[in-house]
């Protein structure tokens, strides 16, 4: 059975366990005394088209060398599952790069978006899927999928840092099959961590509009929102790395491509 909840830019009271995490958390700074309430800017209608097409890259490292199998503690449910690998680089043998988002500045919000809200699950001990992107005003869902007691919090984190930025939500999800639906009003970069398993972690970037893709295992990304023809600026980001790489591509046809290429000697080297 799912349960469902709608939650809100604050703290929800869940229980006692919640609150010695919270105080316990120090990593994205405090937690803010009232909600985040923006003006959006109105939405409209923009088709669905492929117009941006691209793969993304890491040069400079050993793709197999960046491979790491996470150290859970003995923790008995997980793993039950077999090893899990550090989500922080998924990087293939060619060096194609995963969970980058793309982004066109100066996209504007889409009033014709799927009925279903995103959704990212917790199950077999990790966030699935690792990264998404959204436009501000958007639903996301959060479920569990696994038989054992998640928590998800929330921080709205600052551009540029590794970890910097204010906690917004921390809610519980102690049984399998709870759910709860949250609303990302502002734009920026939110970072999901479950206290009760410290290695699971997530990223939900909130664009200014719905010109925005996520690359996958194979590197590759698609933004599946219209163009018109014309000069934009193409922004990729990594959580990995303290500076976006941007290009200016030219839209000919509704159609343009744009591929980046990220150095690791310029990652953030923790």
């Amino acid at each position: 059975m799912t349960r469902v909840k709608q939650t809100v830019s604050r703290q929800a009271p869940w229980a006692a366990f919640g609150a010695v995490m919270l105080i316990a958390n120090v990593s994205c700074g405090k937690i803010p005394e009232a909600a985040d309430t923006v003006t959006l800017a109105p939405a409209v209608t923009v088709a669905e088209a492929t117009s941006i097409t691209g793969k993304v890259t890491l040069k400079g490292a050993d793709s197999a060398k960046l491979t790491k199998v996470v150290d859970v503690g003995g923790n008995p449910f997980c793993t039950g599952h077999g090893d899990i690998i550090d989500p922080a680089w998924r990087v293939a043998a060619d060096g194609a790069l995963a969970d980058v988002v793309i982004t066109v500045r100066g996209s504007q919000r889409a009033d014709n978006l799927p009925a279903a809200a995103p959704l990212i699950d917790q199950t077999k001990c990790e966030f699935v899927p690792h990264t998404i992107a959204i436009q501000p005003g958007q639903n996301v869902r959060f479920h569990n999928s696994d038989l054992t007691f998640h928590n998800i919090r929330i921080a709205r984190c600052e551009a540029g840092t590794h970890g910097k930025g204010d906690n917004m939500d921390n809610f519980g999800q102690p049984s399998r099959g709870d759910e709860n639906v949250k609303t990302f009003n502002t734009p920026g970069i939110y970072r999901l961590e479950c206290d009760v398993h410290r290695w699971m972690n997530a990223w939900v970037f909130v664009h200014e509009g719905v010109h925005s893709a996520v690359s996958t295992a194979d590197g590759h990304f698609t933004i599946s929102r219209s163009l018109a023809d014309g000069d934009y600026v193409v922004e990729a980001w990594h959580p990995q790395f303290p500076q976006t790489l941007s290009q200016t591509v030219t839209v000919r046809g509704g159609k343009a491509t744009a591929d980046f290429v990220f150095d690791f000697a310029k990652a953030f080297q923790l």
